[in-house]
């Protein structure tokens, strides 16, 4: 009986660790938090992501945004010359905006856009996001912090 008990506490801690595990990657892929960019050259000029924690200082940076998910925080160097290649997965319309700065792409489902831009010189932290409303509930979250270094 006393094995028994070892056993069955060894196999709690196992099925607990077992869905823990299975729980944070069906949080990362679908209701956690949002993705990071994947920044650096794009996948067709063959060419790895750099840091995301470092800022851009060029290039291409790739995004993903869907319903009720934008990336938290992308950092760049100011006077960069980047071209943001934005890509919707969501099942419907998402903007792309910058409003302190003047970016603004609405993005039609399963498209991509890309949106060229220098970086001006003002360093600090601005709102990003999308900002549409209609139709409600598919925007919420949808808001990060752009970094200018």
């Amino acid at each position: 009986m006393q094995v028994w008990k070892v056993w069955s506490g060894a196999a709690v801690v196992t099925v607990a660790l077992g869905l823990s595990i299975m729980l944070g990657a069906c949080a990362s892929s679908e209701g956690g938090a949002a993705p990071t960019p994947r920044v650096g050259p794009s996948p067709s000029a063959g060419g790895g992501g750099s840091s995301p924690s470092r800022a851009v200082e060029g290039g291409e940076i790739q995004v993903t945004i869907k319903n009720n998910t934008f990336p938290d925080e992308i950092r760049v160097k100011a006077g960069a010359k980047v071209v943001f290649v934005v890509t919707n997965r969501g099942d419907e319309t998402h903007s792309f905006e910058f409003p302190d700065l003047g970016v603004y792409k609405e993005i039609d489902s399963g498209k991509t856009a890309r949106i060229e831009w220098t970086v001006p010189d003002k360093k600090g932290k601005w709102d990003m996001g999308c900002f549409l409303t209609d139709p409600p509930g598919v925007h919420d979250r949808m808001e990060g912090t752009l970094i200018i270094e």
